[in-house]
Order: structure tokens, then C-alpha cells, then sequence
């Protein structure tokens, strides 16, 4: 659990959800699944490889929130969602997620022998540790994203208790963004400041 004050950790639960609703709605639009459009030619021709950035880039915060949503340990640094509700997500979603944490990590986050198909054949991963095969991340990133957003955020704003209001708030906010690249994030939801003397409205 974070040693923050609870407005200054939501803060950074906020900062990680805009950024993967950004970057999942870029990611719908420049992807190799996404239709072929003149907006998605142009920008592939500004910016090459943009989908391997932005796909990234979802992964990386889809990481932050795996971690957040699952965690149950009592870090004294982490920021999880028992910081804030004794609700956990549902099993079957836990489950799905729990496939992506470790291949996030290695993948992505660290240069490890586990990178490598020979190594991660003569070496499987053992009981309880993860696996470390290689997603087709093409094929899965939209799929992560919409379960974190859906699935673990939606379920959370659902629930009762004294954040409910601010997790609905959220929900709402980066289910919007996640659909429409036009939307206006809150300002509610920006800045630290803006963001605490939200929570202080509400009492929290």
C-alpha cells in the first residue's frame, strides 16, 4: 500500500488511465487492424513505425494498471487498488490479466535471456512465476485496454463505499476519451492541484 496521502495517489491512478484510454484510442486508429483511412495513411507517412509506439506505449500503462488492479501485497510504495476499495476484481479477470503482467515485463520493460524463443524453450517458466511466451500484441493490446477500462475500472466505479464518486468520475472520463479522440479530458482529472481540491470537495 502507498504511504501517500490518498488524494496525492489517486492522482497517479488518474495520470495512467488517461494515458492508456490516449493511447488506446490512438492505437485504434493507426493500428495494422484498424480500417485504412486517409488520416491513418498521413500519419504513417509522418511518422513511421507510429504503431509500434503508440501499442507501446498502451502496454506500458496497461502494465501500471495490471499491477494496480491485482496486487493484494502490502508494498509500502505501491499504489493498488486496496489504497482505495476492499473490492477486488473478478476472478476471471485476474486470471486474463495475470496472463499479460510477466510478458509486459519482459517484453517490454527489461533486456532479458527470457526475450529469446530458444532460451524460453530450454528454460520454461516454473509453477507460479508467469509465463514469458510473447504475446501477438497486434493482436491483443485493444483487448487488454478495453478490460482494464471495462472490466477492472467500470466494475470498481460500480461499487460502494467514499470513492465511489471520483471512480466513476474516472470511468466515465476515460471511457470517453477511449472512443473519441476529440474528447476533453476533465479538468477535475489534470493537474495534481485541480485533482486534490476535487477530492477535498468530496470529502476525501
Amino acid at each position: 500500500m502507498s504511504t501517500l496521502d490518498k488524494k496525492a495517489a489517486f492522482f497517479h491512478v488518474i495520470d495512467s488511465h488517461r494515458w492508456l484510454a490516449a493511447s488506446g484510442c490512438a492505437w485504434n486508429l493507426v493500428s495494422r487492424n484498424a480500417a485504412q483511412t486517409k488520416e491513418k495513411a498521413e500519419v504513417h507517412g509522418l511518422l513511421p513505425n507510429i504503431d509500434v509506439m503508440v501499442r507501446d506505449c498502451l502496454l506500458l500503462h496497461a502494465r501500471s494498471l495490471i499491477k494496480f488492479y491485482r496486487s493484494g501485497k502490502k508494498s509500502t510504495t505501491d499504489i493498488v487498488l486496496c489504497d482505495f476499495s476492499t473490492t477486488k476484481i473478478p476472478a476471471p479477470v485476474d486470471a486474463y490479466l495475470a496472463g499479460y503482467e510477466r510478458p509486459i515485463e519482459v517484453h517490454l520493460l527489461h533486456l532479458t535471456d527470457h526475450r529469446d524463443p530458444d532460451y524460453r524453450q530450454q528454460n520454461p517458466a516454473k509453477p507460479g512465476q508467469g509465463t514469458t511466451s510473447r504475446p501477438n500484441w497486434d493482436r491483443e493490446a485493444a483487448g487488454i485496454a478495453e478490460r482494464l477500462i471495462f472490466e477492472c475500472l467500470e466494475y470498481v466505479s460500480e461499487q460502494s463505499g467514499k470513492w465511489q464518486t471520483p471512480f466513476k468520475a474516472l470511468f466515465d472520463a476515460t471511457a470517453a476519451r477511449y472512443r473519441d479522440k476529440s474528447f476533453t479530458w476533465p479538468k477535475d482529472l489534470c493537474e495534481k492541484p485541480d485533482v486534490e481540491q476535487y477530492l477535498k470537495n468530496l470529502g476525501l
